[in-house]
């Protein structure tokens, strides 16, 4: 019965949400979903405060209309979605306490498979290798717990292949309570950033210093962490965008200490930091200014494209104040090169408030970036030639906003 109210919810929303538009006949169109399509998207829909998600797969970006109308995988819950091997993780937060496996079946339609359950909401998640993913679980609080959580994950079958859970949190936990931002493997290692952060007021007392903390693989142990005073903590609350890998295996962390996304002060201006692969030290001949270099403006999300770029969305709100706290608007497309320490602005996107989700959603393909976009007239799909940084409007997607975009 659940299922079949929340679809009938689902309708109503997208009946109200585009029949202002164009026509109905058009947008409702129900379609089934096509063998083997390329692209894979999770859809949240909100209704009457409750959102469900439903994960779809499209064969064109660029035309038409994308819904879940009569088709798709449907999660009820909040959920965070990262690529896994030709497979995408749905891992559940805000209470929700699994995470499911969504893979293409023979017969070329989606299916879930597998399933892994923790006890809390998952602080970090990444790709080791070709067959392992890591999951890292943080106690909400102090009160909470002393250990950090590691968990291997098979990147097929969603299935825990080890747990450790003797890691303690401390020494993250020397001036706040640690807010997880990012975790990549690189060179035998895992990197975690993190900001320090009140747990019971998110004030952000901790921002004159950049934390790296830096744990053996397989055996989850502590090396050291890292610390740099060039620039603020790595990444912003729950946007999981603290560090990028480049093809060398080399991780930038990316810091923005910006208020619109979370802090409650910026002490140290926005920029990238450098770790070359394997190592436990930050490169001292590496430090790229981004505030020098756009006027005083900060990076809100960021994805690695290659070839040391990244496509990024920067708050164009210049100065930051208290007001503008927890409100992750008025964004520009960039595209930042690390290596010659230059920005660029997408021609072709309009200044925009992100797509209603906290993390970024992108899909880099060739020689092209994908991204979601809520505008006036609803979401749609804008990709950007990387070479021109010039960007085209495509296809329209009916949702209140959009959680993941993949291709398999």
């Amino acid at each position: 019965m659940r299922r079949i109210y929340s679809k009938i919810l689902m309708l109503a929303f997208l009946a109200a949400s585009t029949c202002g538009l164009s026509s109905c006949e058009e947008d409702l169109t129900s379609e089934q979903e096509i063998p083997f399509a390329p692209y894979v998207l999770s859809l949240g829909v909100t209704s009457s405060g409750n959102t469900t998600y439903y994960v779809v797969s499209a064969d064109n970006l660029m035309d038409g209309n994308i819904n879940a109308i009569g088709k798709g995988i449907e999660q009820n819950g909040y959920h965070d979605y990262q690529m896994g091997v030709n497979s995408v993780f749905c891992i559940g937060g805000l209470g929700v306490t699994n995470a499911t496996n969504v893979v293409r079946g023979e017969d070329g339609l989606l299916k879930e498979q597998g399933e892994f359950v923790f006890n809390s909401s998952i602080s970090g998640f990444c790709q080791v290798d070709a067959n392992t993913m890591v999951a890292l679980e943080l106690p909400a609080s102090k009160e909470s717990g002393d250990k950090l959580t590691f968990y291997t994950v098979d990147a097929s079958s969603a299935a825990i292949t080890s747990t450790h859970k003797d890691t303690p949190v401390a020494p993250l936990d020397n001036l706040d309570w640690p807010s997880i931002t990012g975790m990549q493997y690189s060179g035998g290692n895992l990197y975690v950033t993190y900001t320090p952060m009140n747990s019971s007021t998110f004030e952000t007392a901790h921002t004159d210093t950049c934390f790296v903390a830096v744990y053996s693989y397989p055996d989850m142990k502590i090396v050291k962490l890292m610390k740099d005073t060039r620039m603020g903590p790595g990444g912003s609350w729950n946007a999981f965008n603290g560090l990028v890998k480049d093809e060398q295996g080399d991780l930038y962390v990316m810091s923005n200490s910006s208020i619109s996304n979370g802090y409650s002060q910026s002490t140290k201006h926005a920029g990238f930091l450098k770790i070359k692969s394997g190592t436990t030290d930050f490169d001292s001949n590496y430090f790229f200014d981004f505030e020098e270099a756009t006027g005083g403006l900060k990076p809100a999300h960021i994805s690695y494209i290659g070839n040391g770029l990244i496509f990024a969305e920067v708050s164009t709100i210049n100065p930051q104040t208290s007001s503008d706290r927890w409100g992750d608007k008025s964004l520009k497309c960039c595209i930042i090169d690390l290596v010659n320490k230059t920005v660029k602005d997408v021609d072709g996107i309009p200044v925009h408030n992100g797509n209603g989700g906290r993390r970024f959603v992108s899909l880099h393909e060739g020689n092209y970036v994908y991204l979601p976009v809520s505008t006036g007239d609803g979401i749609y799909i804008y990709r950007t030639d990387i070479t021109t940084a010039k960007a085209t409007r495509g296809a329209r997607i009916s949702a209140s906003f959009v959680g993941g975009l993949f291709k398999f």
